[in-house]
């Protein structure tokens, strides 16, 4: 499994041809998203709030079954 962190701010095309490049490229079974709750090298004025970046993460991999989307980074404190 592949995981792919980053503020997706918004998710686009590129993340996820990029997501798919490399899943082909390393014999990958999956990748799965990981958005930031913080984005740890931007400034977070203009950042989405991260529930809807969670969401639209979602829906951007919902048609892709080698993809899906973790909330570890949203769920954990600190």
């Amino acid at each position: 499994m592949g995981l792919f962190g980053g503020t997706f701010n918004p998710i686009h095309l590129g993340h996820l041809r990029g997501a798919e490049e490399i899943r082909e490229a390393f014999g990958f079974q999956g990748v799965i998203f990981i958005p930031a709750a913080i984005p740890p090298h931007k400034a977070t004025e203009g950042v989405i709030q991260a529930r809807y970046r969670l969401e639209m993460v979602k829906r951007a991999v919902s048609t892709n079954p080698s993809f899906s989307v973790s909330s570890v980074e949203l769920d954990r404190s600190g």
